[in-house]
C-alpha cells in the first residue's frame, strides 16, 4: 500500500514527525534531487513538498513523473509564509480557519 511522506526543512520536519508522519528533510539547493528519489522509490502515493523548498513540485519533477499516475505531488505553504504575509501568527492562524470552515473560531 502506498505511503505519505511529507518533504520539508528541518524546522517543519520535527512538528510532522510529532504527529508521527514519515518526513524525509531537505534544504533548498538538494529538494529537487531528494524529490526525484522519493518519486523514484514507488513507496509513496502522496508527497507533501514544502513550497519554500520547491515552489512548484510538478514542474521540478516531469520527467520522472512522466508515464507515471502515482505519487501525486502535493504543495504546502511553509513556516516562512505564515509570517511573510502577516507578523502576527494568531492572525494568520485566524484567517487559515476562516478560509478552511467559513468562520471565525475565539477559544477562551
Amino acid at each position: 500500500m502506498p505511503r505519505v511522506v511529507i518533504l520539508s526543512d528541518h524546522e517543519t520536519a520535527t512538528g510532522f514527525r510529532l504527529a508521527g508522519v514519515e518526513v524525509h528533510e531537505s534544504d533548498h539547493e538538494q529538494a529537487p534531487k531528494v524529490l526525484e528519489e522519493l518519486i523514484e522509490s514507488d513507496l509513496y502515493g502522496l508527497i507533501v513538498i514544502d513550497e519554500s523548498l520547491i515552489a512548484d513540485p510538478n514542474k521540478s519533477s516531469e520527467r520522472v513523473m512522466r508515464g507515471r499516475d502515482l505519487p501525486v505531488l502535493l504543495s504546502m505553504p511553509g513556516l516562512g509564509a505564515a509570517f511573510s504575509e502577516s507578523d502576527d501568527a494568531t492572525e494568520y492562524m485566524k484567517a487559515l480557519v476562516r478560509s478552511a470552515i467559513g468562520f471565525d473560531i475565539k477559544l477562551g
